[in-house]
């Protein structure tokens, strides 16, 4: 305390007792390593926005999964139908491929202009 007395009265000033050079410089290399840490933050691989691309990719891929699954469920139960009897083969003809049997008779309904189903077929 004495020294720093004696500078002020000699009109000198007292020396810091740190250097702020060097703090200067330990600011900038701070200020550096945060900014790289942003920039892998929001910007580079495995960042913020990689991660919304990917969460986004995720859920498109489970709604077509979903899709496919009610699609896959519905053509299995058409093959358990088609594999339990002769009925269901039977209908299947009739409806696809408008086939008849020998003592029945087909009748071809036409439906009026302007009606949304064109065909409508009925055998019996």
């Amino acid at each position: 305390m004495a020294l720093s007395a004696d500078l002020a009265r000699a009109g000198q000033r007292p020396r810091a007792r740190y250097n702020r050079r060097m703090y200067r410089i330990v600011l900038i290399a701070l200020v550096v390593v945060l900014a790289g840490l942003q920039y892998r933050l929001w910007i580079a691989d495995g960042g913020w926005a990689e991660v919304h691309r990917l969460s986004e990719m995720k859920q498109e891929l489970h709604e077509a999964n979903e899709q496919r699954l009610a699609r896959n469920n519905a053509l299995q139960a058409e093959v358990d139908d088609l594999k339990s009897g002769e009925s269901a083969t039977e209908g299947r003809a009739r409806s696809d491929m408008g086939m008849i049997r020998r003592d029945e008779s087909f009748f071809l309904t036409i439906a009026p202009p302007g009606t949304v189903d064109g065909n409508h077929q009925a055998a019996r």
